[in-house]
């Protein structure tokens, strides 16, 4: 595909285009997150336990697709089209999840007077269910393909003179604000919209915007830069593995000089980014076999990559395996941190959602306390950048180990604060009580900002810092699958514990009436788990060995 040049005029416009796409794909997902586990409860009359999976298990869909899109786009759609189809995915769910929640026929009646409230039919479940999941397919899969298709804009001749870039990193900057805008913007009006108006207004609008960032995106096609698929970067990898495999029988030799290490080891892709040359390391020396020189490898006078890797592949291969167990604790942290979207909510769904100041009362949904954890996290990272930062600035690896320890505080907080709410639901079924306020919840969302804020910025720097250089482009992917699993593993836990608790006949900890359960006693589950990951970080930190570069 011809190569379009980018001036720096032009890339100074896709500076403000690109993240003004990426506003709109953000408002409309997390317009539809962030309010699921209430619409889950109040509309489809689900019981807490599985409201919460399911929020859980669409989550862990959607952050799971980045990498299915990478893939798609790096060996065979590119990442404009990937990005065009996931989005055009996305606004066909977008408009059955609108339908259904316009039309009363496809959905449940309000729950009678008596307090019976009747279920969703197969029906209704299934055209809700079809429509949130295209449309946490589709944005899902074009969330890390856009972010680096957006990247490439920006000319490498213009990066060598300054222009492309100041531009690059301009643009990055406005994609931090256009996001976290994005998150406020959903947490406040639109959630504002669904609470008070109608839910079928409120996903409307969802579906109208991000059909707004298909038609820009098709109308402004010649504007950008097409780069053919460069491959998958995992093939690196398999020629390692499959090299290994025809010569595990061989034995490593003691010298590493004798292992092979071709004089260039540059991608010979004309826009993938050079391979560093990586030293010799001895962990998981038992891969250096497929850096073995063989007397079949010297009759060839063409090198061969599926029998014979060089050192640099095959070091890159064992940072990856270094990388994988603090990447899976991670995952793990993000059982805690998924807290804010699924449990908080359903907390502030059961207090007195009004908070007075003065003579001003104002009455917040309970969905709209994300919009504090971001505005948090966004107050966060700017002081840490400002203040912080110039004067003794954190590590990758501390950034995260702070994120971790602030994740366990922030739930061990929310499970304080339940209790404190059971507690007044109680004396409220013989008293005149009013509930709690909503404002006791603010502070567990403050330190779970901090923790988020805290993480989020660490891992992408560590990973991008560590991770193989021909695998940078794939690190935001990597964020996102952490995302993702940790999001399935709090739907399995939850669903488990739902299960044993409720055991002969119980009550359990996740009955329909949350004032019944034990909310709280699931809280400290997950600080224990928290403090278990934490401690496990701890140890993988101080036996990691970093990547060198020779």
């Amino acid at each position: 595909m011809e190569r379009l040049t980018i001036t720096h005029q032009s890339s100074n416009q896709l500076v403000l285009l690109c993240p003004g796409l990426q506003f709109l794909e953000v408002t409309a997902f997390f317009g539809v997150y962030l309010s699921l586990i209430v619409y889950l409860q109040d509309v489809l009359h689900g019981d807490s336990a599985s409201n919460v999976s399911t929020v859980s298990s669409w989550a862990g869909v959607c952050y799971l697709m980045p990498v299915l899109g990478a893939a798609i786009a790096d060996s065979y759609w590119g990442k404009y089209k990937t990005t065009l189809v996931s989005l055009s995915i996305s606004v066909l769910g977008m408009a059955m999840l609108t339908t259904s929640a316009t039309l009363p026929s496809l959905r449940p009646p309000p729950c009678a007077h008596n307090g019976h409230c009747p279920p969703a039919t197969p029906t209704q479940s299934l055209l809700f269910f079809s429509g949130i999941y295209l449309c946490g397919i589709g944005i899902g899969a074009s969330k890390a393909v856009f972010i680096s298709f957006a990247a490439e804009q920006f000319d490498d001749d213009a990066s060598e003179r300054g222009a492309g870039s100041k531009s690059k990193a301009s643009y990055f900057s406005w994609y931090y604000a256009v996001a976290n805008m994005g998150m406020l913007t959903a947490g406040t009006l639109l959630v504002w919209v669904q609470d008070k108006v109608s839910w079928g207004l409120g996903y409307g609008i969802c579906a109208s915007l991000v059909a707004a960032a298909v038609v820009s995106l098709a109308a402004t096609a010649p504007v950008y830069r097409m780069l053919p698929p460069a491959g998958s970067p995992l093939k690196g990898v398999l020629q390692v593995l499959v090299a290994f495999s025809r010569k595990v029988k061989l034995t490593v030799p003691r010298d590493a000089g004798e292992l092979y290490e071709g004089e260039d080891v540059k991608n010979p892709s004309l826009h993938s980014p050079a391979r560093e040359r990586l030293q010799h390391t001895d962990q998981f020396r038992c891969l250096d076999r497929a850096a073995i020189v063989t007397a079949e490898d010297l009759e060839d006078g063409d090198h061969r990559p599926w029998t014979l890797c060089t050192v640099t592949q095959v070091e890159e291969l064992k940072t990856l395996l270094r990388l994988v167990p603090i990447w899976l604790t991670s995952a793990v942290y993000f059982v805690a941190n998924t807290q804010a979207q699924t449990t908080f909510v359903q907390q502030g769904t059961k207090t007195d959602s009004r908070i007075t100041i003065g003579a001003v009362s104002i009455s917040i949904p309970a969905a709209s306390l994300t919009s504090i954890q971001t505005v948090c996290a966004a107050a966060f990272v700017a002081l840490y950048n400002r203040a912080v930062a110039p004067a003794a600035p954190f590590k990758p690896l501390q950034l995260m180990g702070l994120g971790h320890a602030t994740a366990g505080i922030a739930v061990a907080m929310a499970a304080c604060t339940e209790a404190r709410r059971l507690r007044i639901a109680m004396e409220g079924e013989s008293a005149a009580a009013a509930a709690m306020g909503i404002a006791w919840l603010l502070p567990q969302y403050v330190v779970m900002a901090v923790s988020d804020a805290s993480l989020s910025v660490g891992q992408l720097e560590f990973f991008y810092d560590q991770a193989p250089a021909t695998m940078r482009g794939a690190s935001t992917a990597f964020y996102f699958l952490s995302l993702s699993l940790g999001n399935l593993i709090n739907s399995q836990l939850v669903t488990l514990v739902a299960s044993v608790t409720a055991a002969g006949g119980r009550t359990g900890w996740f009955p329909p009436e949350l004032d019944d359960g034990h909310l709280d006693y699931y809280f400290l589950l997950v600080v224990a788990v928290a403090v278990v990951n934490f401690a496990v970080f701890i140890a993988l930190v101080r036996n990691y060995t970093p990547k060198r570069v020779r």
